[in-house]
């Protein structure tokens, strides 16, 4: 059931509370970002939610945000799964003036984002796996999926999603993800307003979504790279159905991840996971 645009001044809310939107709307000072809120209490998943939005052809960024997702999602088809009232998912439509080649900056843009939100909050500094994970001491905070349409030449619009563990306790997650996710909570020993996280969140993505449409992905690309947590590293990826190894170089301008093989080619993977190897 959805909840209304618009919601009454209160108190900051305790743990466990819904989101309180003007909260979120308060000195939130964005330019591109925010400009409408669709709230909902469960959704299947917000990336489908304001994917029926953009095929509406809605004329402005709009933002829809659910406390639980039955059928949440990340890359590649994994589910995304979390308590309610504990995470932030949330999806942006947008309609970046960029080529169709050009439509992974997106996901790299948003990794960006969530990495400068994330250090307001931790004292730890988060790393990037490529393509679309934003980790700390190697579990994952957060995760983004963005989906794009594209006509022959160019990017239509951009479905971007994001997935982030805030208040998520360490004994709340299924066994098998305690060693590979953690949360704002866990990193900090205490919980944090989600409202307060959410506005920060919104203002960087905001603000590098800004930088990318005005001077492009190479603006952004040393600030990527900076995070990147596989970088001289040995890794085994996917190149047209055929495993390759080689040490990890960085992205190219598209955002494939560029590895080095053994006989010192640049070879480029655009999809896949990539699996850091020992040394």
């Amino acid at each position: 059931m959805a909840a209304s645009d618009s919601q009454s001044p209160a108190p900051a809310p305790p743990l466990g509370a819904r989101l309180d939107l003007s909260l979120i709307r308060k000195d939130l000072g964005t330019q591109r970002l925010g400009t409408k809120f669709h709230y909902f209490q469960e959704l299947d998943s917000t990336n489908s939610r304001a994917r029926d939005l953009a095929e509406q052809a809605v004329p402005v960024v709009e933002i829809v945000v659910s406390e639980y997702q039955t059928h949440g999602r990340g890359r590649l088809g994994r589910r995304w799964g979390s308590p309610p009232l504990a995470t932030l998912y949330f999806s942006a439509i947008l309609r970046p003036k960029l080529s169709s080649e050009h439509a992974a900056q997106i996901t790299l843009m948003a990794a960006v984002a969530v990495a400068d939100a994330a250090v307001s909050f931790i004292p730890q500094s988060p790393t990037i796996k490529w393509p679309n994970d934003v980790l700390v001491d190697g579990k994952k905070l957060a995760g983004i999926l963005a989906e794009a349409s594209c006509d022959a030449d160019r990017v239509t619009y951009v479905v971007l999603g994001i997935g982030i563990n805030v208040n998520f306790p360490r004994d709340s997650m299924p066994v098998e993800l305690r060693q590979r996710a953690t949360s704002f909570m866990q990193l900090t020993g205490f919980p944090l307003e989600r409202e307060i996280v959410f506005r920060r969140l919104i203002q960087d993505r905001d603000r590098c979504y800004g930088v990318l449409e005005m001077s492009g992905f190479d603006a952004l690309r040393p600030r990527w790279e900076a995070r990147f947590n596989l970088a001289g590293r040995r890794v085994r990826g996917e190149l047209d159905t055929e495993m390759i190894t080689g040490v990890a170089r960085g992205i190219d301008r598209h955002g494939a991840l560029v590895l080095e093989d053994q006989n010192g080619t640049l070879r480029n993977i655009v999809a896949g996971d990539v699996i850091p190897l020992e040394s």
